[in-house]
C-alpha cells in the first residue's frame, strides 16, 4: 500500500475524524432504525400488491376452468365426428371417391379462373 492510501485509511479512524466511537454507534443505530421504519412502512404496500395479484390469479382461474371444460367437450365431439365420418367413408367407398373427385374438380376450376 502506498503512503497516500495508508494516510487515507488512517484518516477514517475515529481519532482522525474527531468523531467518538459513541457518536459513530449512535449514528449506526439511527441508520438501522431508519431502515427498520422504512421496511415496516413498505410491508402494507407489498402485502396489498400481493393480495391483488392473488385475486387476479383466482379470477383468471375461475374464468379459464369453464373454457377448458368447453374445449374438452368440443374435442370429444370432434373425435366423435371424425370417427363417424371415417366409418361412413369405409362403408361407402365409391361415394367417398366420387365426392373427392367432384370437390377437387370444383376447387381446380375456382382457382384456375383467377
Amino acid at each position: 500500500m502506498n503512503d497516500k492510501a495508508q494516510t487515507a485509511t488512517n484518516n477514517l479512524s475515529p481519532a482522525a475524524t474527531g468523531v467518538s466511537v459513541e457518536t459513530m454507534d449512535r449514528i449506526a443505530k439511527s441508520v438501522h432504525k431508519g431502515i427498520d421504519n422504512a421496511s415496516k412502512a413498505a410491508h402494507p404496500t407489498i402485502d396489498s400488491a400481493a393480495a391483488g395479484a392473488h385475486k387476479a390469479v383466482d379470477s383468471a382461474d375461475e374464468m379459464l376452468n369453464p373454457a377448458a371444460e368447453a374445449l374438452d367437450r368440443a374435442g370429444v365431439k370432434g373425435e366423435e365426428l371424425i370417427t363417424a365420418s371415417t366409418s361412413y367413408m369405409r362403408e361407402h367407398p365409391l361415394l367417398t371417391l366420387g365426392l373427392a373427385v367432384t370437390a377437387g374438380y370444383a376447387l381446380s376450376r375456382l382457382l384456375a379462373s383467377r
